[in-house]
C-alpha cells in the first residue's frame, strides 16, 4: 500500500510517497480501507516538525480518514468487515498517521458510520468537533444572540457556522475578500464582512444597532484582542481557538476593565485528550447530525493521496474554502 510520510520535517516536497506492507490488524484492531483522507492545519506542523504533539520520525500525517473495514482481528466483536468506518488521530497516543491507503485502528476507538453516509463529508468531521466542544461545552450559546466568526469561509468556520445556526444563532461572517464572502454565505452565515471593504468596527455596529455581538470567534489572538473586546455586546465573550498573533500585547486589565462586562475564554481542543468519554461522545453526536442532514461540511477540493504535496501547498495559501481531501 502507499503512505505519504515525513523523515526530515520541512516544506511541502519535504512529504514523501512510499510503499509499505499493508498492516495486519492485532488483537482488538480493525483495518479500514480508507476512502476519503482531511488535510488540516495540524498536518502542516507535522509536516514542519513543529507540532507539540509530533508523531516520532518518519511521520505519517493525517487527523481523520473515513472508509471501510476491510478486516478485523482477533477479539473484534463490534466491528465486522464492510461497515463503514471513520478514524481520528484524537484516538491515538500521538497526531497524525491516516495519509495511508489503509490504517489499523483499536476496535474501541472507530467510530462506526450508517450505511449510505457521505464519507467525503464524513472526513472533514475533524474541523466539527472542534467546533463542537467549543460551541456547545465552552460557549454555550442561547438562540437570538449574535455571533461573530471571523475566518469564516475556512473549515472551521464552516463548522462553526453550520452548528451555531443550528442553535438558533444569527451568524455575522468576516472574510478576506468577496469570493470567500459569498462563500460563507452559502455556508449559512447570515451577513458576512469583507474585510478589505471598510471597517469591521462599523459594519458590526451597523448591522447591530450599535449593541455589539454576543459571541467573536476568532483563530487569531495577540494585537487582535483589544479591537475584538470592542466589538463585544454587554456581557459578551472572546473565544480564541489557536494561538495565531501570540500572546496579548499589552495588559488587558485595561482593556477589560472600561468594557461591558466582557470575558475572555482561550478554548484548546486539546482540554479533551484526557476526557475520553467526552470527546467520543462528541463525536457521535456529530456522525449522527450529518446522518440526520442537519449539518453540512463543505469539500473544497479533493486530491490523490500521491499529490499530498499540492495539497498543502493549496491549504497555505490560505484561500481554501471548506476541506481539503486526499484519496487513493
Amino acid at each position: 500500500m502507499k503512505i505519504v510520510q515525513v523523515d526530515k520535517p520541512g516544506p511541502p516536497s519535504a512529504l514523501e510517497l512510499v510503499e509499505v506492507p499493508i498492516p495486519e490488524p492485532g488483537p482488538g484492531e480493525v483495518l479500514v480501507r480508507a476512502h476519503s483522507i482531511g488535510v488540516g492545519y495540524p498536518d502542516l506542523r507535522i509536516r514542519a516538525g513543529t507540532y507539540p504533539w509530533m508523531p516520532p520520525l518518519p511521520a505519517i500525517p493525517g487527523t481523520e480518514l473515513s472508509g471501510v473495514v476491510e478486516r478485523i482481528g482477533e477479539g473484534v466483536t463490534l466491528v465486522r468487515p464492510g461497515q463503514l468506518a471513520l478514524l481520528s488521530a484524537r484516538e491515538r497516543t500521538h497526531r497524525g498517521g491516516h495519509y495511508a491507503e489503509y490504517v489499523a485502528a483499536p476496535q474501541e476507538a472507530t467510530f462506526l458510520l450508517p450505511e449510505g453516509m457521505n464519507l467525503e463529508q464524513a472526513a472533514a468531521l475533524a474541523n466539527y468537533q472542534v467546533a463542537y466542544h467549543m460551541i456547545y461545552d465552552s460557549m454555550r450559546p442561547l438562540p437570538g444572540q449574535v455571533a461573530l466568526v471571523y475566518g469564516a469561509a475556512g473549515g472551521i468556520g464552516n463548522a462553526v457556522i453550520d452548528l451555531l445556526k443550528g442553535l438558533g444563532v444569527r451568524v455575522l461572517g468576516v472574510a478576506s475578500n468577496a469570493e470567500r464572502a459569498r462563500w460563507a454565505t452559502t455556508f449559512g452565515a447570515d451577513e458576512v464582512i469583507d474585510r478589505t471593504n471598510g471597517n469591521i468596527v462599523g459594519q458590526v455596529a451597523a448591522l447591530t444597532d450599535e449593541r455589539g455581538v454576543d459571541w467573536v470567534v476568532t483563530p487569531a489572538a495577540g494585537p487582535t484582542i483589544p479591537g475584538n473586546i470592542e466589538l463585544l455586546a454587554p456581557a459578551g465573550t472572546l473565544v480564541i481557538y489557536s494561538t495565531m498573533g501570540g500572546a496579548a500585547k499589552n495588559d488587558l486589565w485595561d482593556v477589560l476593565w472600561p468594557s461591558r462586562s466582557a470575558a475572555v475564554r482561550l478554548f484548546n481542543i486539546h482540554t479533551w485528550d484526557d476526557l475520553v468519554e467526552e470527546r467520543r461522545a462528541g463525536m457521535r453526536a456529530l456522525i449522527a447530525m450529518l446522518a440526520e442532514g442537519r449539518i453540512r461540511p463543505h469539500i473544497h477540493r479533493r486530491f490523490k493521496l500521491s499529490q499530498a504535496r499540492e495539497a498543502h501547498e493549496l491549504l497555505e495559501q490560505g484561500e481554501v474554502t471548506g476541506k481539503i481531501l486526499l484519496q487513493p
